[in-house]
């Protein structure tokens, strides 16, 4: 039986699916260098055996499992300024430090949650927020507060502004795994909370000499 927060992984790894369709349909007539640049603005790397097999795996890892046992089920809200929204942030961060691969990342965000240093953009919906923790005394009966109005982006155009890169084109990544701002220079990422994409930026952790 499909659970409902199985729903909504599935939902989301649809979601993704149709954008990268649409991506490659846009990229059909061009060559092959100009479509792999296409699919990295939607913060897909392509693979050497072709970009097919890329996107399966992708799509693999963001369906729910049959076997897996589901977290608390909570409905995750669309809108990144309300309670409900980041109660679903913060177990989805809580889960990322329990996987292998992304504990460290995972870590990363959670502290800056904490901390308030945590930013989440909608750039679809032109909206910026810092993040809070709502299972907290203080916050228990906000039920959203109010986000920062920005410039309305589609994703391929927000992230090739916002995602830095090296030299040979590849992203820059830090430590943990994570993107980096351009305009910030803070850490970045990329993918979903629920059924909605956001895009999460904190401070990097300083390294000592």
């Amino acid at each position: 039986m499909v659970t409902p927060l199985q729903s909504v992984r599935l939902q989301s790894a649809q979601f993704l699916l149709k954008a990268l369709k649409e991506t490659e349909q846009e990229t059909q007539a061009q060559a092959s260098n100009t479509r792999t640049a296409l699919l990295q603005r939607y913060g897909v790397e392509p693979s050497s055996s072709g970009s097919s097999n890329t996107l399966a795996g992708l799509l693999s890892g963001l369906s729910p499992s049959t076997t897996q046992t589901p977290a608390t089920e909570v409905t995750i809200s669309t809108d990144v300024t309300t309670a409900s929204f980041m109660a679903g942030l913060k177990q989805s961060l809580q889960e990322r430090t329990e996987t292998a691969g992304t504990g460290a990342q995972g870590k990363s965000m959670l502290a800056a949650l904490e901390a308030g240093t945590l930013a989440v953009t909608d750039p679809l919906n032109g909206v910026t927020i810092t993040a809070w923790d709502p299972t907290t005394a203080d916050a228990k009966d906000t039920a959203g507060n109010t986000g920062k109005t920005t410039e309305t982006s589609g994703w391929s155009a927000f992230l090739k502004t916002h995602l830095a890169r090296a030299d040979n084109a590849a992203f820059v990544k830090t430590a943990d795994g994570s993107y980096v701002d351009t305009i910030t220079g803070n850490s970045a990422y990329f993918g979903t909370v629920g059924s909605v994409y956001v895009y999460l930026t904190w401070p990097q952790a300083q390294t000592t000499a």
